[in-house]
């Protein structure tokens, strides 16, 4: 029972990889369920016996990138590092999902309204998460004095927003560094919260 668990979890990841990459190369919309059954070699209702619809593939796309970047905060969390730390382990986090899952990212950021209703209230409660958790890593820094007063919010949402659209640009056709050009976008951000020696 476990192993045949196991296969079809294989399956299912398979199905998400090769579907992330197909709409990485045509689009989601230009995507359907028989291209995604014949890029893993699967007839479409064996296909349907794994995902019922283009959205529900969709929606684990999603899952596998926030529960990704989630998980590695946690982590970081444990240690009981410096918000400031915190902060730049998230952007790593980021530029190194969207390095290594360009599929994935395009996905996550550009085709939220085609989930389904329900998939959309979990995928906001889990953005809403990983908002807060940016929002708290700021508030930590103020509260410690590390960082200036300001709205951690607003902060945590320029932070998130100067991450999120490197999608756009990042990796080049050159070949860059995600720890250096992580640590750039971190500095840059972090020098307007730092607080000043009066």
């Amino acid at each position: 029972m476990a192993a045949k668990s196991r296969k079809s979890t294989d399956r299912k990841t398979e199905i998400i990889e090769a579907s992330a990459a197909l709409f990485e190369k045509v689009g989601y919309h230009g995507a359907s369920m028989q291209m995604v059954a014949d890029a893993v070699n699967l007839g479409k209702p064996t296909l349907y016996h794994y995902f019922r619809s283009k959205s529900e593939i969709l929606f684990a796309i999603h899952q596998n990138a926030i529960v990704t970047l989630l998980d590695s905060y946690a982590t970081r969390a444990k240690d009981d590092v410096a918000p400031n730390v915190r902060l730049e382990g998230m952007c790593h986090d980021m530029l190194t999902f969207i390095s290594e899952h360009p599929g994935y990212t395009r996905a996550f950021f550009e085709h939220f309204d085609e989930l389904d209703d329900e998939h959309k209230i979990e995928a906001r409660a889990q953005r809403r998460r990983y908002l807060q958790l940016t929002i708290d890593a700021i508030r930590s820094g103020i509260k410690s004095g590390l960082f200036v007063k300001c709205d951690p919010r607003v902060a945590a949402l320029a932070f998130l927003g100067m991450c999120n659209w490197t999608y756009k640009w990042f990796p080049t056709e050159e070949k860059v560094n995600v720890k250096k050009t992580a640590e750039t976008l971190s500095s840059l951000f972090l020098k307007g919260l730092y607080a000043r020696p009066s």
